[in-house]
């Protein structure tokens, strides 16, 4: 089996027989039923912190066979809810029967990871994506135990941003390492052919970090999730660059956070050491595929002409367009160095062993940075599913786009 994390707690989980079973409180016979209380394990690896029905280990009565349900050894109920064998929380029926990877996005103060994180999961459940990739995305949730926790605040903060037109202020700290992630099943078509099931389904776990969360050594290796990131979108604010400053003459409510944030290339010194301390450092390289995300690009368009790649070139549906991606590498590289961010370019090269640049935009214009509004013309993402797509396509979860 694939390389398997849990989607709350980023434990290893060797294979899906290890999965525990969470007890559903219908009991069988004269036991009473099993009463929802505090998990302390969970809650010591997820901060979650409300009650739950307890889980259980089963053992299966025939060792060559996979088993679907058990009985509650305390009160005798039957259940098929699996839950993970490490935090206790709840999992999706299918989780484990394919790949779901762990996606860590990082970056500094301001550069809004949680606006793109928003924009991205909204964009990928519109028809576009399920119609491009024969594929539903959708946040996992309804139901107990938390279950639905996740998929309420990506709705919630979904209505904020397109229907209220209302920004976010700043990421909150994780607490002793510990934050809820976003978890988004994407379910689609094999793209090989001879499998046994026509449908597969991926969950993909998204972390969005708070900048403060790099800025001292002794959090930033307390961040167990980024050791355990199968793949990593940095997210850069080219507005942090001092060439561009003087380029945009930018108001003074956007440079608010870039002042006190840190400089790109001290965020991402600081994940690069916490990567080298576990298995994606090889010695030389580090092996976990990166897409360096350039956000708010949008604030360049009246500073590129019309024929420039970045405004004029659009990736061919059907897959990861590989041709267009490398020719937006080579842009922003190029653009990288113009505004001395040369230093970012050589820390990645020397340091990564896969990594591609590309420019988004999660709202597609200008905001009122000082009122923490969305531009009148409404959220126009442009790019925000590119990185992701790379990343998939690294991992043989979405094909190539036709030539």
């Amino acid at each position: 089996m694939t390389k398997l994390n849990c989607p709350f707690c980023y434990n290893t989980i060797r294979r899906r027989s290890e999965l525990h079973f969470m007890c559903r409180g219908r009991p069988t016979g004269a036991r009473p039923a099993c009463q929802p209380e505090l998990d302390q394990v969970r809650s010591n690896l997820t901060g979650f912190k409300e009650a739950t029905l307890p889980t259980f280990e089963a053992v299966s009565e025939n060792l060559m066979l996979p088993f679907t349900k058990a009985h509650c050894p305390k009160c005798g109920g039957e259940t098929t809810t699996r839950a993970c064998s490490h935090c206790h929380t709840r999992l999706p029926m299918e989780f484990g029967l394919d790949a779901s990877p762990m996606v860590a996005m990082v970056g500094a103060r301001g550069t809004g990871k949680t606006v793109y994180l928003t924009v991205l999961s909204n964009e990928l459940q519109k028809p576009k994506i399920r119609s491009e990739f024969a594929a539903t995305v959708r946040p996992i949730g309804e139901g107990q135990d938390g279950f639905g926790a996740q998929d309420q605040w990506v709705r919630e903060s979904i209505h904020q941003v397109y229907e209220d037109r209302k920004l976010f202020s700043t990421t909150a700290q994780a607490v002793d390492g510990r934050k809820a992630p976003i978890v988004l099943e994407w379910r689609g078509r094999h793209n090989r052919r001879f499998v046994l099931r026509k449908f597969r389904t991926n969950y993909l776990s998204f972390y969005d970090t708070a900048g403060e969360d790099l800025t001292a050594d002794d959090v930033t290796f307390k961040l167990h999730y980024l050791r355990a990131a199968d793949y990593l979108i940095l997210l850069l604010d080219p507005f942090q660059l001092p060439e561009v400053q003087r380029l945009l003459r930018l108001p003074p409510a956007a440079l608010l956070h870039v002042r006190e944030g840190k400089p790109p290339i001290d965020v991402l010194a600081r994940v690069t050491e916490a990567l080298k301390q576990g298995d994606h450092w090889n010695g030389r390289h580090i092996t976990v595929p990166v897409a360096v995300a350039f956000a708010k690009m949008d604030a360049f368009n009246q500073h590129l002409p019309e024929t420039h790649p970045l405004r004029a070139r659009r990736r061919t549906l059907g897959g990861y367009d590989e041709k267009t991606g490398r020719i937006i590498h080579e842009e922003m590289k190029s653009l990288l160095h113009e505004w001395g961010g040369d230093e970012i370019d050589a820390h990645l090269s020397g340091h990564y062993r896969s990594y591609q640049y590309f420019a988004v935009s999660a709202l597609g214009a200008e905001p009122d940075y000082e009122n923490y509004l969305v531009n009148p013309r409404g959220v126009r993402p442009d790019r925000v599913e590119e990185p992701l797509l790379w990343l998939m396509h690294k991992g043989g979860l979405v094909p190539r786009a036709a030539s």
